[in-house]
């Protein structure tokens, strides 16, 4: 399989470039969701809501590239892996960018008020497991082993369910606030959330190199 796909047309190869896309796409929003957290003490409300609109503006582009993917994929007879693989890896890095989009917006629209130790603990590990991801996507068209990243990306799971269970230990043994629990629950769900959707994309890519091996 490894011989054949290097013969694919340019027409067939070009869903291999709209994947790096949307994975870059996921790249570029987690690492300015990274910005506005460590810029979010020094800047006001108005300017925090400028920066979760770029990000909407990502996920809007990242979107449409999807759309674009699916729609040509829809019209092909000889996609270069399997029509429901690629739709798979598509759906989910579209489900990436979603989550990143929806935890900028939940930090303006619940008025978070103070970015916790956690929270840069999230999203450090979150861009650490979307450069895997973005490497396995960038990689897949020569179907490599990927078991480097998919070890990496296992370990970066297990660390970001560990700091989500540290995280939620200490908000219901600190905070007293019924209301502040549940903004600072709901941002430690969401970011546990990309970690999970990264996992089932690296199952989703080792399968299909299992597949075609």
């Amino acid at each position: 399989m490894k011989r054949i796909i290097h013969w694919f047309a340019p027409k067939e190869q070009e869903f291999f470039s709209l994947l790096a896309e949307q994975s870059s796409h996921a790249l570029e929003a987690i690492k300015e969701l990274k910005a506005l957290i460590a810029d979010y003490h020094d800047i006001e409300r108005l300017q925090r809501k400028e920066k979760a609109q770029a990000i909407k503006a990502i996920e809007e582009k990242a979107d449409s590239i999807k759309n674009m993917l699916l729609e040509r994929l829809d019209k092909s007879s000889n996609p270069p892996i399997g029509k429901e693989d690629l739709r798979k890896l598509s759906i989910i890095l579209e489900d990436i960018v979603n989550l990143i989009n929806s935890l900028a917006s939940k930090f303006v629209v619940l008025s978070i008020e103070r970015i916790d130790p956690y929270i840069t603990k999230f999203v450090d590990l979150n861009v650490e497991i979307i450069l895997e991801i973005n490497k396995i996507i960038l990689n897949l068209s020569k179907l490599k082993s990927i078991e480097e990243h998919y070890s990496k990306i296992t370990e970066l799971e297990k660390s970001t369910d560990n700091v989500y269970q540290e995280a939620l230990s200490e908000l219901y043994h600190f905070y007293k606030n019924s209301i502040d629990i549940m903004k600072y629950r709901e941002i430690y769900e969401l970011f546990e959330q990309i970690a999970d959707k990264c996992k089932d994309l690296a199952n989703a890519a080792k399968s299909i190199i299992a597949k075609h091996s």
